[in-house]
């Protein structure tokens, strides 16, 4: 037996082939659009990155504010082992059992 078919093959395939198309158009805009908008993201983050590492440089005042800092603080650390060396050299003591060495 003969199937009824509604539509003609032909109109059948005409059909098939503009949904193809349109199928394949609508995958092409898709995928420009997510392009597109991975770009755009992609270059605000590395935009926003650039600006922020741009405004946070020091300028010259606080360059030389941390020298000056970083010096002082280097300084007070000679300072304090050359108090710790004098003063282990008054009270010699024995690094073995932390008592007082006497000599003689």
């Amino acid at each position: 037996m003969d199937e009824a078919t509604l539509i003609e093959p032909s109109v059948k395939n005409y059909l098939f082939n503009t949904l193809q198309k349109c199928h394949t158009k609508r995958v092409d805009i898709y995928f420009y659009v997510l392009n597109i908008g991975v770009l755009v993201i992609f270059g605000s983050i590395v935009i926003a990155t650039l600006y922020y590492c741009y405004t946070q440089k020091p300028n010259e005042y606080d360059r030389q504010q941390k020298l000056v800092k970083d010096q002082e603080y280097v300084m007070s650390k000679i300072r304090y082992y050359q108090d710790q060396r004098k003063n282990d050299e008054e009270t010699q003591i024995s690094s073995i059992s932390n008592l007082p060495f006497i000599s003689g």
